[in-house]
């Protein structure tokens, strides 16, 4: 991801948006096209050919399978593009075994500066309609993620956000996406809450909990964000996800920002089924920065 300048409005001007035509990826169009339109971008509409839902056998590629497989996303990201004004459109048939792998290298390629994609979460919450490729995406892509879960409603037009979670483990890594849910508030004038939880291991292993988190997280708020902003520093207790999707259902958030180090948050918390959770049962988007 770009360096954030705090002084500098931050917009996306090259947008992808993955899509497997779920009902979900309705939605995460609805969010792509806005922020689009808001920010005058480039969205390019990106969908893969997962060569391995034509192989019947392991070692027997169906060709009918593969060509109807390759028209039908031809078509669908025909269909989506023409349905689209106001914004530049370009469209990514993508082949291959590994989606996330393959949608990651296409955002590097077209120097993408945000990926958008929809989220439905199956039973247990142990994996999405992408299968584990949104999961996958998310720790390995290069720029911000925002992921939109079947509990998002469609957005209304302009795309801006007024109410920002941003939520952290305080890590050193976690202060670039601090920069980038400030920005956004900088942008469309948000409230913005700063929120870290203290999970009951953390509690029982170092005292004063409370004042340490609050004091870190100003920490990363520079002094300049408080000319166009009021930022608000949160303090949470129990299960992350939990407490996160508290606050923002409390503030009426329209936005969640995460950000972690991807060896600790994002491992740990896919494993445990936290981070699933979160983002399959959110009621606004989740863009995640690692």
């Amino acid at each position: 991801m770009k360096t954030i300048d705090l002084q500098t409005q931050v917009t996306f001007e090259r947008i992808m948006l993955a899509t497997d035509f779920f009902p979900a990826a309705k939605i995460a169009q609805a969010y792509a096209v806005g922020l689009a339109q808001h920010d005058s971008s480039t969205l390019e509409v990106a969908t893969v050919v997962d060569l391995s839902l034509t192989l019947p056998s392991m070692d027997v590629i169906s060709e009918s399978a593969l060509e109807a497989l390759r028209y039908s996303s031809e078509e669908g990201l025909r269909r989506l593009a023409e349905g689209i004004s106001g914004v530049r459109v370009t469209r990514k048939v993508i082949e291959g075994f590994l989606p996330a792998s393959l949608l990651v290298d296409e955002a590097v390629k077209s120097n993408a500066d945000l990926i958008v994609l929809g989220t439905t979460s199956k039973h247990g919450l142990k994996k999405f309609v992408l299968g584990s490729t949104a999961e996958e995406v998310i720790r390995t892509a290069p720029c911000p993620v925002l992921t939109v879960g079947p509990h998002v409603s469609l957005p209304n037009f302009p795309v801006f956000f007024q109410r920002i979670v941003y939520a952290t483990d305080l890590s050193s890594q976690g202060a670039k996406a601090a920069d980038l849910a400030l920005s956004l508030g900088q942008t469309s004038g948000a409230k913005v809450y700063l929120c870290h939880v203290i999970t009951e291991n953390e509690a029982s292993n170092h005292g004063d909990c409370e004042a340490r988190s609050i004091a870190s997280l100003k920490a990363l708020i520079p002094e300049s964000v408080h000319d166009w902003c009021d930022p608000e520093c949160i303090v949470e207790h129990g299960k992350s996800s939990e407490a996160i999707l508290a606050l923002a259902k409390r503030v009426n958030a329209d936005l969640i920002v995460l950000g972690a180090r991807k060896s600790s948050f994002w491992v740990e918390y896919i494993r445990t089924g936290l981070t699933p959770a979160l983002l399959a049962t959110a009621n606004c988007p989740v863009l995640t920065v690692c």
